[in-house]
């Protein structure tokens, strides 16, 4: 479409459009030599792996771009996917790397921390707010859902065995809104949901 451009990102990058307030979609087909521009130009990607397998468009290499330290968020995308929850792209975003696994694309898969991680403090970072919000360090915005995974329509059971980490991964794999009890945005409560239990 842009013949004067050798793709995308140099379109960008020669219109001063690629910045470090640049947050693009997708990705899935970008260069070693487009990540190293987006790494130097402090752009991010939005991962959003339910609207790429909905339309079939692609696989985003995760680790790849991590290795180029480009800033990386997930993303929901719901014009082209089919869900606009979080806890879906997690999950989504472990399973593509999994597939990316088993082609060889890479030798080891997204694991559920790291996919935690894009969805947190990721995210905080492709927005350019993350001395402001994305974990819970002390001087940072409470942006936090208080969890209940003993919820009587939980969607997982808990055995005694479980260990914090089981309870984690049971949550992000198989939990959903019942288990959440409250929301809260820069330390306030703005969803108080009824607690089930």
């Amino acid at each position: 479409m842009f013949p004067a451009y050798q793709n995308y990102t140099e379109l960008y990058d020669k219109n001063k459009l690629l910045t470090n307030k640049t947050i693009l979609a997708h990705g899935c087909y970008l260069s070693d030599e487009e990540l190293k521009l987006f790494t130097l130009r402090g752009a991010a990607i939005a991962h959003c792996p339910n609207s790429n397998m909905a339309l079939c468009s692609g696989f985003l290499n995760v680790k790849k771009v991590l290795e180029y330290n480009v800033k990386l968020g997930l993303g929901t995308d719901v014009a082209g996917g089919y869900s606009a929850s979080m806890f879906d792209a997690i999950r989504k975003a472990v399973f593509v790397s999994n597939i990316m696994k088993i082609n060889k694309d890479n030798e080891e898969g997204l694991t559920l921390k790291e996919a935690f991680r894009l969805a947190t403090l990721g995210g905080s970072q492709a927005l350019g707010l993350d001395a402001v919000i994305g974990n819970f360090e002390v001087g940072k915005e409470f942006d936090a859902l208080l969890i209940n995974t003993k919820a009587s329509d939980s969607p997982f059971d808990l055995f005694p065995s479980d260990t914090f980490e089981d309870i984690i991964q049971k949550f992000l794999y198989l939990g959903d809104d019942r288990n959440i009890e409250e929301v809260y945005v820069a330390g306030k409560p703005v969803v108080p949901f009824s607690s089930s239990v």
